[in-house]
């Protein structure tokens, strides 16, 4: 399994720069009392994709976006800059991938009743260093 803390890192740094909006509140894990918006990586996983003589695995990431007691607007203007940044964008000096592929944009209600909550998924094939 190649390992996925380059690319989740990468992603990170990415977001802190190119979305200003987040205020540099990008975590692997949120947890209760982070001053909003922040983005945070709910879920990734990956899928082997070796071809030939490359060890590759095609992984997707999906990225939330969270804001408390805004609009489902200004919460979109957020996840839009996310897709931005992230889509068609690759950083071949952290690691050898391809370029991210957007592939679900998604703007919603939260459970609390309170907090609105938008998802980015991007995909990218990532080969083996080694």
């Amino acid at each position: 399994m190649i390992d996925i803390e380059p690319l989740i890192q990468a992603i990170r740094a990415r977001l802190i720069v190119q979305v200003p909006a987040l205020g540099g509140r990008v975590f692997d894990r949120a947890t209760e009392g982070d001053e909003t918006p922040y983005a945070a990586f709910d879920t990734f996983y990956g899928v082997a994709a070796d071809a030939e003589c490359i060890e590759a695995e095609d992984w997707t990431v999906q990225i939330g976006i969270y804001h408390s007691m805004t609009s489902k607007a200004e919460v979109g203007k957020i996840v839009g800059q996310v897709k931005a940044a992230l889509h068609g964008w690759a950083d071949t000096d952290a690691l050898t991938m391809h370029p991210l592929r957007v592939t679900l944009v998604r703007v919603m209600d939260d459970p609390d009743g309170v907090s609105v909550h938008g998802v980015v998924q991007v995909e990218a094939m990532v080969e083996s260093d080694g």
